[in-house]
């Protein structure tokens, strides 16, 4: 069976930056599932998996714009220590959710600290990044 929109796919990954370093792997584990157009997983990788079958096999190397896109400046705000209640720890490269407007999660890494502000970046981390992915499509259903 091919790939196509509503598909069950399930596929090993292995994520490189652009110097070769290894971000993440599942070959030594369980493979992913998802559903195929809903989004589920980068523009790239959905792209690149497209019409395959079980088996196909390949190495990508994805852009920004195709992965976890470009930096947005609005995404990076800050607010005083105050705002924060009293179990998070305020440190750099911790990370800290709060609500948007609609009531969506949303993801901030503590970026910057001084005296009377949290500076907090709401980007992907892998944010303006060109990344290196070789899959293998294990299922399709």
């Amino acid at each position: 069976m091919r790939i196509k929109n509503g598909s069950h796919v399930t596929f090993h990954y292995e994520l490189r930056d652009e110097q070769g370093n290894l971000i993440e792997s599942t070959f030594d584990g369980e493979p992913v599932d998802y559903i195929h157009g809903d989004g589920q997983i980068i523009e790239g990788l959905e792209e690149l998996m497209d019409g395959e079958e079980p088996g196909f096999e390949a190495k990508v190397t994805i852009p920004p714009e195709k992965a976890y896109g470009v930096s947005r400046e609005d995404l990076v705000v800050y607010a005083g220590p105050e705002n924060f209640d009293d179990n998070v720890e305020i440190k750099i490269g911790e990370t800290v959710e709060t609500e948007d407007p609609d009531g969506e999660t949303i993801t901030f890494r503590i970026v910057e600290i001084d005296e009377d502000k949290v500076y907090l970046d709401g980007n992907h981390p892998l944010a303006d990044q060109t990344l290196n992915y070789k899959v293998e499509v294990v299922d399709v259903k």
